[in-house]
């Protein structure tokens, strides 16, 4: 199994779809997500509107306690339903952290902010042959198999924040 095949089975891999959504997701407040996601975890998903990796912990808190279960005849539901609760907690969190990572650092205005509306036109479509250039490396390297998916997406998104 490679790697890749791997990651569709780790929940704390962000997914194409959070990628995607990162100046969304980047914008969200990271404790209301954390304080949501452990008090009623499908508020928590519908702050953030997403549920693929949190549902990924909540299977397999659901085999874990089957296994326990079968395994011993003590009650550890409670640690076991407290872990799976802390590990979405965690998920939840640190998919608003990566986005932020992803866009340096730095949450973004809302689309109808004032500064958006008082840049120029002309400023806002310049072209640099440099970037352009970096681009083109980054899509041969991608094509060659020599990074991933998600490596060539982070690095994509570096270089179009640097124009």
């Amino acid at each position: 199994m490679n790697k890749e095949n791997l990651s569709v089975w780790n929940p704390f891999v962000p997914n194409t779809r959070d990628i995607t959504r990162t100046n969304e997701l980047a914008q969200k407040n990271e404790i209301l997500t954390g304080v949501l996601s452990f008090i009623f975890f499908p508020a928590g998903l519908i702050y953030l509107n997403r549920a693929i990796n949190p549902l990924k912990i909540f299977g397999y808190t659901i085999i874990l306690s089957v296994l326990f279960k079968m395994g011993s005849s003590s009650n550890s539901s409670n640690f076991i339903s407290l872990l799976g609760t802390s590990a979405i907690t965690a998920e939840q969190v640190i998919a608003v952290k990566s986005a932020r990572q992803r866009l340096g650092g730095k949450t973004t205005s809302l689309p109808n902010s004032n500064f958006e509306n008082s840049v120029p036109s002309s400023l806002s479509y310049k072209t640099d042959d440099k970037a352009v250039k970096l681009l083109k490396e980054l899509k041969e390297r991608y094509e060659a198999n020599e990074i991933s998916e998600e490596e060539f997406k982070l690095q994509k998104q570096k270089i179009l924040e640097s124009i």
